[in-house]
């Protein structure tokens, strides 16, 4: 098996990531179950870059032409989610700092007409 520079960049980058996963959970990021979800995610690279002829067989099931088609797709539909939850998360954000930015001026204003 002959590794090539794809490969070896690869496998460096999900190394790296999963050195920033461990690092975001010592910080209190997030929780195991984030950290364990993300390790999968670079460990999953890792394999796919090193022994991409396993996926193989869900290249032919899927009808997709090549390996790398197949990788491409995976990735969009993780951005997508991502980008999506992400989303989410940021409208609900905005909502409670809304309401939250309401709250303390409607309290402001009651300390004016006090005075």
């Amino acid at each position: 098996m002959e590794i090539n520079g794809l490969q070896v960049v690869s496998v460096a980058f999900s190394l790296f990531m999963m050195y920033f996963a461990y690092t975001g959970y010592r910080r209190k990021y997030f929780g195991k179950v984030g950290l364990f979800m993300w390790v999968i995610v670079f460990l999953m690279v890792m394999v796919a870059a090193l022994f991409p002829a396993t996926f193989i067989p869900f290249t032919k099931i899927l009808k997709i032409a090549r390996v790398f088609d197949l990788f491409t797709v995976i990735g969009l539909f993780f951005l997508i989610i991502l980008t999506f939850i992400n989303f989410m998360q940021i409208h609900k954000m905005n909502g409670k700092l809304g309401s939250y930015i309401q709250k303390e001026a409607l309290k402001d204003d009651e300390e004016k007409n006090k005075d």
